[in-house]
Parts: structure tokens; sequence; C-alpha cells
């Protein structure tokens, strides 16, 4: 595929001057290259990792990209924009009322979990004093710096995955799935925390639950591995354009795209590179039977009632 992209001729050359030939990189870097010649760096981070962040930095500076792609989608893409100190006041501020919000936004369930998972990052947030993303605000601070340079947001909304998640699951693993949440581990040791500075939270999280719950782990990390092998493949397709030394001519420029995501994808992303990829399956969201309807009402009361106590008391014993 060939790519539409607003292309300047001069900012590309002053890109592509400031390159190193053979650059030395982070270890966390791995490189695919595409058949039209394109270089991809995909650089694997840990969420509340300072290394990291200082990977990305050299990875940008060095590499010159014509793309930063990152592993946020829109509804998540104000935490590149945000300072430090605000996101900071807003893991402290979590409450009965963001739970509201987030239940409105996503729906009762799937709400309730994206709020649990929240409050889970917000009290690592509070015992390491920082916030989550700094590497994706750092990517974005550094494409910004870039003549030319375009930031991509390739992940899978939100939404999508978190009702894929909560779909996967029977009632039974549903409830048992949040009532772990809510109780299971209501404190995060000093270990843990040092375990999430080295790996991806998410990755780390899902393989605690893998053995109970393997189709979350199908969902948050074995499908986005594949939406995201694709967004990166998407953003490191050629420009065609006039040969400006003959214009009735057309040429290809290969791209050089940086991408930003946690480490636990790296893998996945490395085996689907060579994979031609239909994304339409994973933004599919799965049809509901009239059996499962009828469950719902019966236990959605109960079910709302249990879960946004619990939801509350998680969020009392996390920051009060």
């Amino acid at each position: 595929m060939v790519s539409v992209y607003s292309f300047d001729h001069d900012q590309w050359l002053a890109r592509s001057k400031k390159r190193s030939v053979d650059p030395v990189l982070p270890k966390t870097v791995t490189k695919f290259k595409t058949d039209h010649g394109s270089e991809v760096y995909l650089v694997g981070t840990a969420h509340f990792s300072k290394a990291s962040e200082e990977d990305v930095l050299k990875t940008i500076q060095i590499t010159q990209p014509d793309i930063v792609l990152v592993e946020l989608c829109p509804s998540r893409s104000l935490i590149m924009q945000l300072d430090e100190n605000t996101l900071l006041k807003q893991a402290k501020e979590i409450n009965l009322s963001t739970l509201k919000t987030s239940i409105k936004q996503y729906g009762a369930m799937q709400g309730v979990v994206h709020i649990l998972l929240l409050s889970i990052s917000a009290q690592i947030t509070k015992q390491l004093g920082m916030a989550p993303g700094g590497e994706f605000r750092t990517a974005y601070k550094e494409a910004l710096k870039i003549p030319g340079c375009k930031l991509v947001l390739g992940d899978r909304p939100i939404n999508i995955t978190l009702k894929r998640a909560i779909s996967s699951l029977s009632l039974w693993n549903k409830m048992k799935f949040v009532w772990c949440l809510l109780f299971s581990n209501e404190s995060i040791s000093k270990e843990d925390v040092e375990k999430y500075k080295e790996k991806d939270m998410l990755e780390e999280f899902l393989e605690s639950m893998a053995g109970e719950y393997p189709e979350l782990r199908l969902v948050f990390v074995d499908e986005r591995d594949t939406f995201l092998a694709h967004s990166l493949k998407q953003a490191a397709s050629p420009i065609m354009i006039h040969n400006p030394e003959a214009p009735d001519e057309l040429m290809l420029i290969p791209k050089v795209v940086v991408g930003v995501v946690g480490m636990g994808h790296t893998i996945g992303i490395e085996k689907r590179w060579g994979e031609n990829i239909d994304i339409e399956p994973l933004l599919r969201l799965p049809a509901e039977s009239s059996s499962k309807r009828i469950i719902k009402k019966v236990a959605f009361t109960s079910c709302i009632i249990i879960l946004s106590y619990g939801g509350y008391r998680l969020v009392k014993n996390t920051f009060f």
C-alpha cells in the first residue's frame, strides 16, 4: 500500500541529512524493514520508567523519523499533552463521580473494569510519585521538534477492547474477575512497584491471571499485538511523489517510523510482522443473544450495586 501523506520534500531532505547511517540504539529497540525499504524502530517500554523515556528520546533524536506511532487511541491521547503534576493530581481524584462517568462512557461492566484498572495504576502512581505514560509524553514532545514529523495513534479504541474483553467471559467469570480486581490485591508491595518499572504493567497483571482468564490475554494482548502490527505497517507504507528531477515520473519514498509500545507487545508484533493482517474482525463487537440479555437484566441491579460499592472501596483504600 502507498500512503496518502502530506509530503514536504525539503523537510524530508532535512530529516534525512540528520539521520545516522548506522545508528547505535538502545537494547529495547527492535528494527523492522518493509518490502519498499521503510524502516521501523520499535521501542519496547515500561509505563513507569525513566529509562524508557530516555530510550524513546534517544531513538527519535537519532533516527529523525517521518512518523512516530504511539500505543494510544484517541480517548487516551490526552495523557501526552498533560504535564505530570496534573496527571498525579487526577490520579488522586478518582472517586464515585469518576466511576459514574466511566460507566456512562463504556457501559456498566466495562466502565467498572476500566475504573478499577485506573485505580491500580493510580495506586502505583501514588507510591512512585510519577505518572504513567512518560514515554508517550516524550514521544509527543520530540515529534513536535522534528519538522514534518507526524504523530500517529496506533492502538485499538479502548472501548472496543473493553467490550470484547468482557464479552469473552461468561457471566460467572465476569463476576469472579471483577471480584478479584476488587478484593484479591488491595495493597501493592514495593516489589510489585519495582517490577512495574521493568515490565509492561498490563502484561504483568494479565500474566498473573492467565491461567484462570486466558480470554483476557487474547483480547488485551494478542489482539492488540495484531492491531499494532497493522498500524505500524500502515504508517511505514511508502510515499508516492513526482520525481523532482523528472516531473513526469513517479517515485516511492520509504519512510522511517518510530513505534513506542509497551514491551509486552514487542514479541507479538514481531511474530505478526510478515502476515497479511485484516483488522476488521478485531473491531467487531460480539452480538448479544436474547438469553444473555435476559440474564443481564436479572443480574444487572445486584451486580452494579456490588461493583460500585467495591469500586468505591478500592478507591477509598487507595487514596484516603
